[in-house]
């Protein structure tokens, strides 16, 4: 008797439900990556989260529980809203992704504490709305050049929502490297003091030094007291690409700095293809490497006013 044909087809993985696929037809054919869930609403912290239907309720506690598992490449897809101050230890597993569903509202519950502080390596965090504290900012990206070190971090597709309130989107302290924050939209970052930013470099002359090596590209600044800069200017970012951003001019809010980059040890940055709204001056907030400026800053889009800029309005040579 002839054997039967068996056939055997690829294993089927279908999505995560209401969440972005990882494949343009919508299926996957396959996954290295251990999901868990975390679901505001209908959780609970004793739930394991390795199943949608038992997730757990706050983000901590997810990242708590992921501390035993060393489970390095790991998925935490969060639903709901939350209201939490959430630390990622350098003990936790790297390269994790922190997806959020429908840009997940994320508050912090202590107005000193940023909603997400980040010690450890690798982690891509996207999907949500960081709403930032009085006195802290959404995201933290730490490194202290010994045993916490936040480089690799991918920060992309979030909205960073100040609320008129907010201190800082995204803050840097240490000289993380590599980091990528890409596709995000920064708005209403306001203190009374004017003193808010998108994106800071909080270290000062004695800290460990400036980020390098990473990228901000594709991101949107709205309406906010500064966009991009570093503590007392004299520290920043350095060998950093800027690339395809937007810096409105402001309509509520009017920066005084758009873009700053004084503060980085080195400079050596790529800034092009942005749109630079206001007057492309230092007078209007944009300033390249203060040493030497050893900086491109050319290809760039605005007014064709300055001499740095040529007549059809893209930039030639770094504000003055």
């Amino acid at each position: 008797m002839a054997q039967p044909i068996v056939v055997k087809f690829p294993a089927f993985f279908p999505p995560p439900i209401g969440f972005r696929d990882d494949h343009y037809y919508g299926l996957r054919s396959g996954t290295d990556a251990t999901a868990y869930w975390v679901d505001s609403r209908i959780g609970n912290d004793s739930y394991p989260g390795v199943d949608p239907e038992y997730p757990k309720k706050t983000i901590q506690a997810m990242v708590t529980a992921l501390r035993a598992t060393a489970d390095i490449g790991a998925q935490i897809y969060c639903a709901g809203e939350f209201e939490e101050s959430v630390i990622v230890t350098a003990a936790a597993p790297t390269y994790v992704s922190l997806i959020g569903h429908r840009f997940a509202p994320w508050a912090s519950d202590v107005a000193a504490n940023p909603c997400l502080t980040l010690r450890t390596e690798g982690w891509t965090v996207e999907g949500f709305e960081f709403q930032p504290p009085a006195s802290a900012a959404g995201v933290e990206v730490q490194d202290d050049a010994d045993t916490i070190s936040a480089y690799k971090t991918v920060i992309r597709n979030n909205k960073f929502d100040g609320l008129w309130s907010g201190l800082y989107g995204i803050n840097f302290t240490g000289a993380p490297h590599r980091v990528d924050i890409v596709n995000n939209w920064f708005i209403e970052m306001h203190q009374a003091g004017n003193d808010a930013y998108c994106i800071f470099v909080e270290e000062t002359a004695t800290g460990p030094g400036s980020p390098y090596q990473g990228s901000i590209v594709g991101n949107r600044f709205s309406d906010s007291d500064n966009y991009v800069g570093g503590n007392a200017h004299i520290v920043g970012f350095n060998l950093t690409l800027v690339k395809d951003n937007i810096f409105e001019e402001g309509v509520l809010i009017i920066p005084a700095f758009y873009l700053d980059l004084r503060g980085g040890s080195r400079g050596y940055n790529i800034v092009t293809g942005n749109y630079f709204g206001g007057a492309y001056t230092t007078g209007g907030g944009y300033f390249a490497h203060a040493a030497t400026p050893n900086s491109c800053w050319t290809g760039n889009m605005t007014e064709p006013t300055p001499a740095t800029v040529a007549d059809n309005g893209y930039t030639i040579a770094v504000p003055v």
